[in-house]
Order: structure tokens, then C-alpha cells, then sequence
């Protein structure tokens, strides 16, 4: 009997994965609102700014809800969070019960994931994303020529294709 089933259902068949999913970031409009509103003081000064997004991750799709300006020190060519500052913006996520799933900062001309940036990266964990927007985030709210990536374990940072991020108008309920 036993040799009839492995005839049947053809033995060991063995598991074999298929491509992880790919990144996805979905941002709110509220939220890239809010977002151009912590980057413009450094817009008009001609610096880079940083702001980061509070939402929610499952490590392939996050969802950004909320923009919050840290305090930083900037100049024209890089800026500068404290580990004070960046605990500030820690506690405001976990009070409003959300998570910190993105560093967006602006760049001078062509934005682009310098070593610097992931080697400045305060939070990494599977999910968080890491954006630069070009031309100091002049473009806001157009995202265009962005360079944005998502944090994937042992993948390291992997670029989120223009297609793959969405903005959903309104506020989420």
C-alpha cells in the first residue's frame, strides 16, 4: 500500500522559493503634505533636510501616515539628527501607536542612496525606507526622480521602483 501512494503522489517533492516580494511604499496625502511642511525651512535655505514617516510595516508594503520634523542640524551638503532628537521622534510614533518607517531626506542636486546614508541610517529594520528627494525637495509634492529604498534583511537596502509607491488622497480611517 505504502508504494502505491509514493507512486501516486511521486515521493519527496522539495520546497523551493519563489522571488521575494517586491517593495512597496503607500504614503497618504496628508502625509506628503506634511512632509514638504518639515523639509521647507531647508528648502529656502538651500540646505538638506530630513523629516521621517510614522506609519506601519509588514516588511514589504509600508504605509507612512505622518510626517515629523526632527531637530537636526543642516548645511547645504548634509544634515545632522541626534541620538536625543532622534528618541523625541521615537516617543511621538509610539504614543500615536505607530511605527518609524522612513528617513526622507533631500539632496543638493541628483538624489541618489549615498554610503553615507546607509551608513547614517539611525533605525533599520525590515520594512524601513529610506528616501532622498532631489533639488534640495523643491519638487515636493512631485516625487519624480526620487531615489527611494526599503530595507530587506540580509538584502541590505533595495530600490523601490517608481510604480511600487503610491499616494492614497485623503486620511486613512
Amino acid at each position: 500500500m505504502w508504494q502505491r501512494l509514493v507512486r501516486i503522489f511521486g515521493g519527496k517533492r522539495t520546497y523551493k522559493p519563489g522571488p521575494p516580494p517586491r517593495p512597496r511604499l503607500v504614503l497618504t496625502q496628508p502625509c506628503l503634505q506634511a512632509m514638504g511642511a518639515c523639509l521647507e525651512p531647508e528648502i529656502r535655505r538651500g540646505h538638506e533636510g530630513v523629516a521621517y514617516l510614522l506609519g506601519q510595516t509588514d516588511g514589504t508594503v509600508t504605509l507612512a501616515v505622518a510626517a515629523v520634523r526632527p531637530e537636526a542640524v543642516t548645511t547645504p551638503g548634509g544634515f545632522s539628527v541626534s541620538a536625543p532628537a532622534m528618541a523625541k521622534v521615537v516617543r511621538i510614533a509610539t504614543r500615536a501607536g505607530l511605527q518609524v518607517v522612513a528617513q526622507v531626506h533631500t539632496h543638493p542636486g541628483k538624489a541618489y542612496h549615498s554610503d553615507g546614508d546607509v551608513e547614517g541610517a539611525r533605525i533599520v529594520y525590515q520594512g524601513f525606507v529610506s528616501a532622498v528627494l532631489p533639488d534640495y525637495g523643491r519638487r515636493l509634492p512631485a516625487l519624480d526622480d526620487s531615489a527611494v529604498y526599503m530595507f530587506r534583511g540580509d538584502a541590505g537596502f533595495i530600490e523601490v521602483a517608481p510604480e511600487r509607491i503610491g499616494i492614497v488622497p485623503g486620511r486613512l480611517a
